[in-house]
């Protein structure tokens, strides 16, 4: 079995969170282990290696905050990659930093809601559709595994400001994603190579707009 210090070792030094974060985040990874007993937070496949496939894959995403973001959106948050990673990061790095959870699964919501009350995180979660809820104008907006790009686009253009960055994690095949995208959305893009699964990436896209239409 691997020890902690082993599995805390990308937290600690590429995240640079202490041990006692990394603590709290195991905490969260024991009552997701708990809790996917009675409901299907994540796929029975993937729980055995949820530490690296969820927990650290979006831990990551801290690496590119934008240094004066307030309020980081997360939807379609399911048992709570990114998003709820991302808080206990900044619980210890960022405490100011406002993350806004949206899950419309009731069941997902109350799993997250227990998580944020045990552990006093600067969360709050809207267990609403991410289309109907009132636009956030968010820094950052994520989203991990919850449809194709332009559908994301459409999303984050409701929810964004002048400076947002958004973060989406993709597998290897996303170029028909972008090629379609093009055609509806202008926006400058940067692909980077995702630190923990060789084979993804993550999509860093700032000034969204309409494409021009001649």
């Amino acid at each position: 079995m691997i020890n902690n210090q082993l599995k805390y070792d990308f937290l600690i030094n590429k995240i640079c969170v202490s041990r006692e974060t990394c603590d709290l985040l195991r905490l969260y990874y024991d009552m997701l282990i708990s809790w996917n007993k009675k409901i299907n937070l994540v796929s029975r496949k993937s729980i055995k290696t949820s530490w690296n496939r969820h927990f650290l894959d979006s831990a990551q995403l801290w690496l590119y905050l934008p240094q004066k973001a307030n309020k980081w959106l997360d939807f379609g948050s399911g048992a709570g990659f990114p998003g709820l990673v991302i808080a206990f990061i900044s619980k210890e790095l960022k405490p100011d930093l406002k993350i806004v959870l949206v899950e419309k699964n009731k069941k997902k919501a109350l799993f997250l809601n227990e998580v944020v009350n045990k552990i006093g995180l600067n969360v709050e979660i809207l267990s609403n559709n991410v289309e109907l809820i009132k636009p956030q104008r968010a820094d950052v907006i994520t989203s991990r595994a919850f449809g194709k790009l332009d559908h994301l686009l459409k999303i984050s253009y409701k929810h964004q400001n002048k400076d947002t960055t958004a973060l989406f994690p993709k597998g290897i095949s996303f170029t028909e994603e972008i090629i379609i995208s093009k055609k509806k959305w202008s926006y400058e893009l940067e692909r980077i190579k995702n630190i923990i699964d060789s084979n993804s990436f993550i999509l860093k896209i700032r000034k969204l707009t309409f494409a021009r239409t001649r």
